[in-house]
């Protein structure tokens, strides 16, 4: 009974083996991407699902036990393998990766309408930020022309001031020069009589 459950392990561990290198095979060999991830997604799967098998009846066999993570481990894989396949090949389909030259397009003319609405909506999209851009920068430009005339303004405003205050100091040493000269007449009158 131990030699056929070994043999089944080694059965089981030698298709794994040779599932995965067909998938190894295949994404190297198949024309185009959509093939390709085909041959990774399916081959690959079931190589590594009957290997992880292998390792659930090797343990079982030894009297070490079961592993539950290993199940998960195999569950995981069939849930995310597939899935993840299906998102690569739709997103080549979508950025436009070309087929196989033997491989018939079926969905061209819905993948053409999709396009055209795709695009008329980047392009309604691309005005609308152009003209908010637009929008932005002639604020910019309006509060960098009010700006500046508020500067220029404030310097009118400081000058005017400044001339005021020239004036006024003008005015005051003048005064204060008269009155110097008035005081020094009235002394000299003094001091001649």
């Amino acid at each position: 009974m131990n030699v056929i459950i070994e043999i089944i392990v080694a059965i089981m561990i030698l298709l794994g083996g040779l599932l995965s290198i067909l998938a190894a095979i295949g994404v190297i060999r198949l024309p185009d991407v959509y093939t390709r991830t085909h041959a990774a997604g399916i081959s690959n799967t079931f190589g590594v699902s009957l290997i992880l098998f292998a390792t659930v009846g090797f343990f079982l066999h030894s009297g070490e036990g079961f592993h539950p993570r290993v199940l998960l481990a195999i569950l995981f894989i069939y849930l995310t393998t597939p899935v993840a396949s299906h998102l690569i090949n739709r997103a080549a389909y979508d950025t436009g990766v070309p087929l196989a030259i033997r491989i018939r397009d079926q969905l061209r003319s819905v993948k053409k309408d999709d396009i055209k609405k795709r695009r008329n909506l980047i392009i309604r999209q691309e005005q609308i930020e152009k003209a908010r851009q637009e929008k932005e920068e002639f604020e910019d430009r309006l509060d960098w022309e009010l700006r500046e005339e508020q500067i220029d303004q404030r310097e009118r405003d400081e000058d005017q001031e400044r001339e005021q205050d020239e004036t006024a100091i003008n005015e005051e040493s003048d005064d204060s020069e008269n009155q110097i000269i008035e005081e020094d007449d009235e002394k000299s009158k003094k001091d001649d009589e």
